[in-house]
C-alpha cells in the first residue's frame, strides 16, 4: 500500500535530486543502526517524506556522514541524520511490524512470521519510546482489519480508519503546528488507501478480495476526480506550514510526484503536472 508519496526526480534539479538521496539513505542507514538491518525491509517513499517534511518544519541540527552501504558497498554516499529521520525511523518499524502480523494472520505466510519475530524487540522498544503513535496504529488497524472481515464497502469507512492512523504519524509533538499536520496526514492517509483500493479493483474483484470500490458502477478512471479533491484539501493544509527548507523537494512529491504510482500502475505513464 505504502510507496505513493515520492518524489518525481524527473522534475528535480541535480542537487534537489542529490538533497532528497541523502534523506533516504539518512532513513536507510537509520533503520539499520536503530534497530538492525533487518528493519530496512520497511524502507518507503512515503516515511522519507515524514522525514523531510519535519525537517523542513522544525529545522533541526543535521549531521551529513559519508559511508558504504549494502546498496553500495564500493562507493560512498552521502546521508543525513537528525531526529526526524530517527522519529520516521521508528515509525517505519512500527508500520512493518503491523503488516507483517497482518499477513501472518491473513495469509499465514511463513515469511512474515519470521519477520515479525525478528522485529518484535523493535517494536517494543520504539512503542516505549512513542506510546501514544503506536496505540493510534493498533486501534486503527483492528479497525481496519474489522471493516474488511465485515466486507463493508463504504469507502469512507475504511480510508477514514488508514487517514486517522497516517494522522496520528504525522504528529510528532502537540505544538501549534500539530493540528496542520494531523489533518494533511489524514488526507495522505485517505488518498494512499483510496489511491491502492483503484490500482487494485480489477485484481481484487476476479480474486473476490476486499476492495471499498468494488461495488460502485464506475470505471475506474472515474475515480481520478475524487482522489484529486482528497489532495485538494491536503494541499491547503501543507501550504499553512512555514516550509522553507527544502520547499521544493515537499512541494515537488504533493504536486506532481504524488501520482507517479498511481498513474504508473494504470498504465498512464508518468505525470509531469498532477494530472
Amino acid at each position: 500500500m505504502f510507496g505513493y508519496v515520492q518524489a518525481n526526480m524527473n522534475m528535480l534539479t541535480d542537487e534537489e535530486k542529490a538533497r532528497y538521496r541523502q534523506f533516504y539513505c539518512g532513513l536507510c542507514h537509520t533503520l539499520g543502526q536503530r534497530h538492525r538491518d533487518i528493519s530496512r525491509i520497511g524502507l518507503t517513499y512515503d516515511m522519507t517524506f515524514l522525514a523531510v517534511l519535519l525537517s523542513s518544519l522544525y529545522e533541526p541540527q543535521e549531521e551529513e556522514i559519508e559511508s558504504v552501504c549494502i546498496v553500495h558497498p564500493f562507493r560512498k554516499q552521502k546521508y543525513i541524520k537528525n531526529r526526524y529521520i530517527d522519529y520516521a525511523a521508528d515509525m517505519t518499524v512500527a508500520l512493518v511490524y503491523f503488516k507483517c502480523q497482518d499477513d501472518w494472520k491473513d495469509d499465514r505466510n511463513i515469511i512474515s512470521k519470521g519477520y515479525l519475530g525478528l522485529l518484535s524487540n523493535a517494536y517494543k522498544k520504539v512503542k516505549i519510546n512513542w506510546p501514544v503513535q503506536c496505540d493510534i496504529i493498533e486501534k486503527e488497524l483492528k479497525i481496519l482489519a474489522d471493516i474488511e472481515k465485515s466486507d463493508n464497502t463504504s469507502p469512507d469507512a475504511a480510508a477514514n480508519c488508514f487517514g486517522r492512523l497516517m494522522a496520528g504519524l504525522f504528529v510528532y509533538e502537540e505544538d501549534i503546528w500539530a493540528d496542520y499536520l494531523r489533518q494533511l496526514g489524514f488526507g495522505l492517509g485517505r488518498y494512499i488507501y483510496l489511491a491502492d483500493a483503484t490500482v487494485d479493483l480489477e485484481k481484487d474483484k476476479r480474486k473476490g478480495s476486499y476492495n471499498p470500490l468494488k461495488d460502485l458502477s464506475a470505471d475506474i478512471g472515474d475515480f481520478t476526480p475524487m482522489l484529486k479533491n482528497l489532495l485538494g484539501d491536503t494541499s491547503r493544509c501543507f501550504e499553512m506550514l512555514p516550509l522553507v527548507q527544502d520547499e521544493n523537494i515537499l512541494k515537488n512529491i504533493i504536486y506532481s510526484g504524488i501520482w507517479n504510482r498511481y498513474n504508473h500502475k494504470l498504465g498512464k505513464g508518468e505525470t509531469q503536472n498532477g494530472q
